[in-house]
């Protein structure tokens, strides 16, 4: 009893549920405003924010979210692995200027980018059981204010797991998934490959496989870093920040998707 009055205190108390509580605070002092119009206008607005926030910040929402883009590609099955293979892992970002002893580079791949790239370590080392072909290839230019280039870094991390570095390729200019679609088509068709695998997020996937169809590339999904667990139980009506966070991100990959559909090669 004790744990679970603990979590639900706590987790009203840590954001978002504190920020949930003001909005609900600010809608109930509004009742002192004397302007009968201004008043139910505020006391609207806070009550929208609160209702907005908190259901962006609980699982079931997410699981409504999630669904709609998780669940459309199947895991990769063994019959779609060739003769020659290639690995595309897309990027996800770097945490800069930070201690590291396997790289040259003051920098390590973000959490998602760690979960793509041993995705990647996975699928790989599961083609080379095979003895068969293949080849990793990153993606992932300078971004915005970086010091870095992504996919650099990310080599320097699948060298530290094993991965030989002549069996990795890098794109480097990429900045977008459009980009990346568009600067990996060469090293693609330098490796020959017979079949395609497409390593990101699976909420990502379903955008990043229309975007590599765009540019006439033919990919087999690869999805990992799932968000939502199909699990429902009485905390998943808690708000947190974490879910927030997921929300988001699902919430951009919908409009991503809608941006991308008007968008040419």
């Amino acid at each position: 009893m004790f744990t679970i009055f603990y979590k639900l205190v706590v987790g009203w108390l840590m954001p978002p549920g504190c920020f949930i509580i003001l909005f609900i605070f600010c809608a109930w002092k509004t009742r002192s405003i004397d302007d009968p119009a201004l008043r139910k206008a505020l006391r609207t607005l806070a009550l929208v924010g609160a209702v907005g926030l908190y259901l962006l910040s609980i699982k079931p929402v997410l699981h409504l979210l999630a669904s709609g883009l998780e669940k459309k590609y199947p895991v990769v099955q063994e019959s779609q692995i060739k003769k020659i293979n290639a690995i595309i892992v897309l990027s996800a970002g770097i945490v800069e200027m930070v201690p590291v002893s396997f790289s040259q580079f003051p920098a390590v791949p973000g959490p998602s980018a760690i979960v793509r790239l041993s995705e990647g370590i996975r699928l790989y080392r599961r083609i080379k059981s095979k003895e068969r072909a293949c080849t990793i290839i990153l993606t992932g230019g300078r971004f915005y204010g970086g010091l870095y280039v992504t996919s650099m870094v990310s080599r320097e991390w699948l060298v530290s797991m094993g991965i030989p570095a002549s069996d990795i390729r890098l794109e480097k200019s990429s900045r977008t998934t459009f980009d990346e679609a568009r600067f990996v088509l060469p090293t693609v068709h330098s490796v020959s490959a017979e079949a395609v695998f497409l390593v990101t997020s699976a909420s990502h996937i379903p955008r990043a496989v229309t975007v590599f169809n765009k540019f006439g590339l033919s990919v087999i999904p690869a999805p990992c870093d799932f968000s939502d667990s199909g699990k429902l139980g009485f905390f998943s009506f808690l708000p947190t920040a974490e879910t927030l966070k997921q929300n988001h991100a699902l919430l951009w990959e919908y409009l991503g998707a809608v941006f991308y559909w008007f968008k040419s090669p």
